[in-house]
C-alpha cells in the first residue's frame, strides 16, 4: 500500500487519467477500413507512403488507399481531396487535391533539399535505401528485404527510435556545461530533425518528447521521470494522431521503451540507458533480452514469428547502423560537401551491405497462430517479472530465456 500510495503522490494518478482520455479519444475515433464501391469524393490525411502505395484516412474514419499518379509527391501529413473509383479500400484516383499547411510545406522543403543532395552522393541503391531510413524516416526497402531485415531480428535498427536520438545526443556532450549550452543545442536540434526533416512516425516522436523533457528537466535542475515522460508521449501523440494507437509499430515502440524503463529504473532516458549498456554490456546483448521479451508475444501474433537474430546479429549492425547515422548527420550538416565523410558513408553502407547478404535468414520460429489472450498474458507477465525479480541482472536473463523456451515450446 505504501508503495501505491507513494506512486500516486508523484503525480503519477493525472497521468494515468490522460493516459485514459487519450485511449476513450482513439476508441472514439477509431478508423475501419473502407468497403465502398462506385465513384466517391472524400477528403483526409495522408497517413504513410510506401513507395507509391499511400495510405489514407478520410474525415469519416475510413481507410483507403491508392497508388500515387505519375508526376505527383505526397507526403505523409498531407491533406488531400481524392475523387475516383472505389472497389472496397483501393480508390482508383482520376483527380486528386493536396493541400499542405505551413509546417508541412517548410518540411517537404527542407526534406527534399536534404534528400536530393543525399540521393546524388549515395553510390548504390542499398545506400540510398539506408540512408533514406536513418536519415529520413523512410523506408524504401523491398519488400524480399524488409523479410530479411525482420527476419534475422535487426528490423528497429533501422527505424528512427530511442536509440539513434541517444546516439545523437553524444554529439553534443562536447559542449560546455556552462549557460546549460549542450542542452539547448541538443534541443533546438532534436526540433529541427523530428519536426522539419522527419514525417511523423510513432517511434521518432515518443523519443523526441522523452529527450526534451529529459534536457528540460537539465536545464531547469529539476528531477526526471522517464516513466512519466512515457505518459506524457503517450497521451499527446494519441490525442493529436488517434489512429496510431491501433498501429503495431506503436506498441512496439512504446513497450519496449517500458520494458527498459522497468528494467534500469526511472532517472534516465531509457534510451541513454540502453546506449550506456551498448557499450557497457555485451554491445546490448542484455537490453536485447529485455526487450525481446516484451516485445516477441506481439510479433508471433502480427507477424508470426520468433527471432532470435538479436542475439547473433545486433551487435555487429548495431555498431554499423550507429556510425553511419552519425556520418550522415556530418554530412548533412556540411551538405555533403566534405568527402572524407562522404567517402567514409559508402564504406559502412558497403559494409552493411556486405554483412546482410552473407548471413542467414533462417534464425526466426514460425508461429502459425497466437491467440490474443496468451500474447496479453505474456505481456503482462513479462512487465511484472521485470517489476519484482531483484536487480541482479543473471538473474533476469535467466527469467528471459525461460520465456525463450516458452516461445518455442509454443511454436512446435
Amino acid at each position: 500500500m505504501g508503495t501505491i500510495k507513494k506512486f500516486l503522490q508523484k503525480g503519477f494518478l493525472v497521468l494515468l487519467l490522460l493516459s485514459l482520455i487519450s485511449v476513450f479519444t482513439a476508441y472514439k475515433h477509431n478508423f475501419k477500413r473502407a468497403n465502398l464501391n462506385g465513384y466517391i469524393q472524400t477528403q483526409g490525411e495522408v497517413v504513410n507512403v510506401t513507395h507509391r502505395k499511400v495510405l489514407f484516412l478520410d474525415y469519416h474514419n475510413r481507410l483507403f488507399y491508392f497508388y500515387i499518379p505519375k508526376g505527383v509527391r505526397i507526403y505523409p501529413g498531407d491533406l488531400v481531396e481524392v475523387k475516383g473509383l472505389a472497389r472496397k479500400s483501393y480508390i482508383r484516383v482520376k483527380r486528386i487535391t493536396i493541400k499542405r499547411d505551413f509546417l508541412q510545406k517548410i518540411r517537404v522543403k527542407i526534406h527534399n533539399t536534404l534528400k536530393s543532395q543525399f540521393l546524388k552522393t549515395a553510390q548504390t541503391p542499398f545506400e540510398k535505401k539506408l540512408g533514406s531510413a536513418l536519415l529520413f524516416g523512410e523506408n524504401w526497402f523491398s519488400k524480399k528485404e524488409k523479410q530479411k531485415l525482420g527476419h534475422t531480428g535487426i528490423y528497429p535498427l533501422i527505424v528512427i527510435s530511442g536509440m539513434h536520438y541517444a546516439l545523437l545526443f553524444t554529439f553534443f556532450l562536447i559542449f560546455p556545461v556552462r549557460w546549460k549550452l549542450r542542452y539547448w543545442l541538443a534541443l533546438s536540434f532534436f526540433i529541427f530533425f523530428t519536426f522539419l526533416i522527419l514525417f511523423p512516425k510513432a517511434p521518432a516522436y515518443r523519443a523526441f518528447i522523452s529527450f526534451s523533457l529529459f534536457l528540460l528537466a537539465k536545464i531547469l535542475e529539476k528531477q526526471y521521470h522517464s516513466l512519466k515522460a512515457l505518459l506524457i508521449a503517450f497521451s499527446l501523440w494519441v490525442l493529436i494522431f488517434p489512429y496510431w494507437f491501433f498501429n503495431v509499430g506503436f506498441w512496439l515502440s512504446y513497450l519496449a521503451s517500458l520494458s527498459l524503463i522497468l528494467y534500469y529504473g526511472n532517472r534516465k532516458t531509457p534510451e541513454s540507458s540502453l546506449f550506456e549498456n551498448m557499450i557497457k554490456t555485451f554491445l546490448g546483448l542484455e537490453a536485447s533480452l529485455v526487450v525481446l521479451t516484451v516485445i516477441n508475444p506481439i510479433l508471433g501474433y502480427y507477424f508470426h514469428y520468433y527471432s532470435f537474430g538479436s542475439f547473433l546479429y545486433n551487435q555487429i549492425f548495431t555498431l554499423l547502423a550507429e556510425g553511419f547515422l552519425l556520418i550522415g548527420i556530418l554530412n548533412m550538416l556540411t551538405f555533403w560537401s566534405f568527402s572524407p565523410f562522404v567517402e567514409l558513408q559508402h564504406l559502412i553502407a558497403s559494409t552493411f551491405e556486405w554483412i546482410f547478404s552473407k548471413i542467414p535468414e533462417n534464425v526466426f520460429i514460425k508461429v502459425p497462430y497466437f491467440p490474443k489472450e496468451v500474447m496479453f498474458l505474456f505481456v503482462i507477465t513479462a512487465i511484472g517479472l521485470l517489476l519484482i525479480v531483484p536487480k541482479k541482472w543473471k538473474l533476469k536473463v535467466l527469467v528471459l530465456l525461460f520465456f525463450v523456451e516458452v516461445f518455442v515450446f509454443i511454436s512446435l
